[in-house]
């Protein structure tokens, strides 16, 4: 005898009935429970239909919150409800077709949720373009022009929506129009219009529009710290972060992200480990944003080992934070981990994205693995679907080209399917620069000025090409160029964190208020390397003035005085972490493999390429950068 089919009971209790129709996995389900809110009358209010309706639109079973739409009379309250909850939903474009049908004239509600809807496609579409069937007539500022025709414009939660629809689009003068028209701005739409300004560029206009606020919540002063860290601005964000502290406002994920990636962008270990401890202080949850920010500032502060214990105890991992920490692997030299990684976020089944490849790639060019690099390339394509961007193909001449295989990087560069951009010639110039080709890094040159003919790192990059091979007309004339074009080489820059505080040292720089201790520091150190066979390596110095003037001038490179200084304030034992601007010279690179042997210290620099760890005489890269 079959076994007797299990009826369904729909749940009795009205507060279990919103979220069941919600998780109803069948038609039948959605009839069922449809069938018991008719008979028990709970339909006939109004606000739970309103309720109904949008809870269906909500998970997917919009077909069926259409057949409860009532259209005799028509009921805007009932209908803008459908409209709120796609706007507010993972599907923003089917508000519009919503909209389209709805029975009676659109009221401000109704333009509340379309403005809604746009301001989140807007959004969308920074990382994937808007669906198709998404009219362009009915965004950004059609949209508003529809609710100027309405007459709804001048409504309150419109006129903050549109400024955030602007702004979402990267309109800034539409959004600071909007905002002209509001005669008191809530805090939301001053939030939006902070957003507008730092997206285009006026840190100055948002600052000052912040500083006359007469209240701040914690999401004005979080929007003011995301502007500085987007603008680069990380030394003014985590000062802005310091009197928000003072303030008593409370501090919300979204606040600690940004602060996260200022010091990411920094260096600044002490303080990125002060958020961490403030997040475990107050046991809030490390989301998939929350430890993706913080696994990437201890990768950028050079604390590998620390960001992988955080990227294990992330539940959630997101694309993000796998990715985030398979580039932190590629920037500290470790490709052989970066490649394991990769391969248990295949066994995850974790689909990788482009910006995930290039993290790969970057590690097996760090770390010299070139078939290991050429494998995940064609990979790409055929096993994950996934199309190559430029930065890949110039990824894939960086691999050939740091392991010596040129003529492979050339072939390459010669098959690609696509004009080879800026990045693949960059890439090539540098090869010839580590291998000492002098005519192919000019061939590279040639290519690289016809795209971008002010390129200060290519220039530098040929003129150190031409140094190495003691040909000096060749440097005079690539210097006569870079005069020519106007072209100027950036002053190196370092940076040192030292019990909290950032301590920035230029080239040549004499202004440090301890600068005699350095100097004295710098003898000392000079003196005990050349005990042991140190010998100035001065062939990338200006080659038209005299050795005694080039060791002089190679003595005062940022990360040497930035060393110096933390020789003389950090204990032994502790690691010296320096972030530098540029790419470090050979002498500098040199000369800190020996100080880290000499005096025994860990020392860690980021220059604007990679990390290197030096250690006991030897740098992680292997002299291979």
């Amino acid at each position: 005898m079959p076994p007797r089919r299990r009826r369904l009971v729909p749940p009795r209790d009205p507060a279990t009935l919103l979220p069941s129709l919600a998780a109803a996995s069948s038609q039948s389900r959605l009839r069922e429970i449809h069938a018991h809110l008719l008979v028990s009358g709970r339909l006939a209010s109004r606000s739970y239909l309103a309720a109904v309706i949008a809870s269906l639109a909500s998970s997917n079973h919009l077909s069926y919150a259409r057949l409860l739409l009532p259209q005799r009379p028509a009921t805007p309250f009932v209908h803008n409800s459908l409209i709120r909850a796609l706007a507010r939903g993972p599907r923003p474009h089917l508000t519009f077709a919503a909209f389209r049908e709805l029975p009676f004239a659109p009221d401000h509600n109704s333009f509340t949720s379309l403005v809604r809807a746009a301001t989140s496609l807007a959004a969308a579409a920074l990382a994937k373009p808007v669906p198709p069937d998404v009219g362009v007539d009915l965004l950004a500022g059609s949209v508003h022009a529809a609710a100027l025709r309405h007459g709804h414009a001048a409504y309150p939660h419109v006129q903050s929506g549109a400024v955030s629809m602007y702004a979402a689009v990267g309109d800034v003068g539409a959004a600071r129009a909007a905002f002209a028209d509001i005669a008191s701005p809530d805090m939301v739409c001053v939030t939006a219009i902070l957003g507008a300004l730092f997206a285009g560029g006026n840190v100055a206009s948002a600052r000052k529009l912040f500083d006359g606020m007469p209240q701040r919540d914690h999401v004005a002063w979080s929007a003011m710290i995301a502007g500085y860290v987007h603008a680069g601005r990380s030394t003014e964000a985590l000062g802005l972060f310091d009197e928000m502290q003072k303030t008593g406002a409370a501090v919300s994920e979204a606040t600690l992200v940004s602060v996260l990636t200022a010091c990411a962008q920094m260096g600044t270990l002490e303080r990125g480990m002060w958020v961490h401890s403030y997040v475990r202080s107050r046991r809030m949850r490390l989301s998939a944003t929350l430890g993706t920010a913080l696994l990437d500032m201890y990768s950028k502060c050079g604390f590998v080992s620390m960001a992988m214990q955080v990227f294990e105890i992330i539940s959630d991992k997101s694309i993000y934070t796998w990715t985030s920490a398979l580039s932190g692997l590629a920037m500290n030299g470790m490709g052989k981990e970066c490649l394991d990684l990769f391969k248990r976020m295949e066994d995850a089944r974790v689909e990788p994205n482009a910006v995930t490849f290039v993290a790969v790639l970057r590690g097996c060019s760090m770390a010299g693995l070139v078939d290991e690099g050429r494998t995940c390339f064609d990979s790409m394509k055929h096993k994950h679907g996934v199309d190559p961007w430029p930065k890949h193909y110039g990824c894939m001449v960086d691999l050939y080209g740091r392991a010596g295989r040129l003529d492979d990087a050339v072939d390459f560069i010669h098959a690609m399917p696509v004009e080879p951009h800026e990045g693949v010639w960059a890439a090539l110039l540098n090869a010839s620069r580590i291998h000492n080709r002098v005519e192919l890094g000019k061939y590279a040159m040639d290519k690289l000025m016809v795209m971008e003919s002010k390129n200060c790192p290519a220039h530098v990059l040929l003129s150190n090409i031409y140094a190495n091979s003691q040909n000096w007309k060749g440097v005079s004339r690539v210097r006569d160029v870079m005069k020519a074009k106007g072209v100027r080489k950036v002053p190196g820059c370092s940076a040192i964190e030292v019990y909290g505080k950032v301590h920035e040292f230029f080239v040549g720089s004499k202004s440090h208020p301890r600068y005699s201790e350095i100097d004295t520091m710098l003898a000392e150190m000079n003196h005990r390397l050349r005990l042991q066979g140190y010998a100035a390596n001065t062939k990338e110095v200006l080659f038209d003035i005299e050795e005694e003037e080039k060791e002089s001038a190679i003595s005062l490179h940022s990360e040497k005085l930035a060393l110096a200084f933390g020789l003389i304030t950090l204990p032994e034992g502790t690691a010296i972490r320096i972030v530098k601007n540029l790419r470090v010279c050979k002498d500098c690179h040199d000369y800190t493999k020996l100080i880290s042997k000499v005096f025994d210290r860990e020392i860690v620099m980021r220059d604007r390429n990679r990390f290197h760890h030096f250690k006991h005489g030897e740098c992680s890269c292997r002299d291979y950068w």
